[in-house]
């Protein structure tokens, strides 16, 4: 007996993603800086945790353990800024001031509202690429706080590492 399988025409799921099709924004809680991409990459994980119980050294029980942080790494070269509220003329806020929270006003404009914590911004990342194919779609990764910045001057990049006081990131298609 033969079987005939009718043949559906390919139907793309996924298509490389290139930030130089996207907008970057760092924001605090009042203040936000816009950063046009030049090259480069965004990677986050999202991770948890699952306990397994043991009856007599046989699996029994399976629950979810304590929640774990966002892991989020970002490397690009940055062309230009857009001027976010709150600056004034001739005060040029640097994607790496903001991120950092060093930039004049920023300091206390940390994301997170509880003042006893370290600062906290959110990256909000914003890709409308060129290709058809693909949709346009903001990626939000709140609540980041840095823990390692690189700085290539030859290469004219900025790789930060950190994490996100959330568990997943907000991914919306437009």
């Amino acid at each position: 007996m033969l079987l005939h399988i009718k043949a559906e025409p390919f139907h793309p799921v996924f298509a490389q993603i290139d930030l130089k099709d996207a907008t970057i924004k760092i924001k605090g809680a009042t203040q936000e800086l816009a950063v046009k991409v030049g090259e480069g990459n965004c990677s986050y994980s999202e991770a948890r945790t699952i306990n397994y119980t043991l009856d007599r050294g046989e699996l029994d029980e399976v629950r979810e353990g304590d929640q774990v942080p966002v892991d989020v790494s970002l490397s690009f070269t940055w062309l230009y800024v857009q001027p976010g509220s709150g600056e004034s003329a001739g005060q040029v806020v640097t994607p790496e001031k903001a991120i950092k929270g060093t930039a004049p006003g920023w300091s206390a404009d940390s994301s997170d509202p509880d003042t006893c914590r370290p600062f906290a911004c959110e990256i909000e990342i914003t890709l409308a690429p060129s290709c058809a194919v693909v949709t346009s779609k903001t990626i939000t990764l709140a609540d980041f706080r840095w823990e390692k910045m690189d700085h290539n001057l030859r290469e004219a990049t900025i790789d930060v590492t950190g994490r996100c006081n959330i568990v997943a990131a907000t991914d919306v298609d437009a």
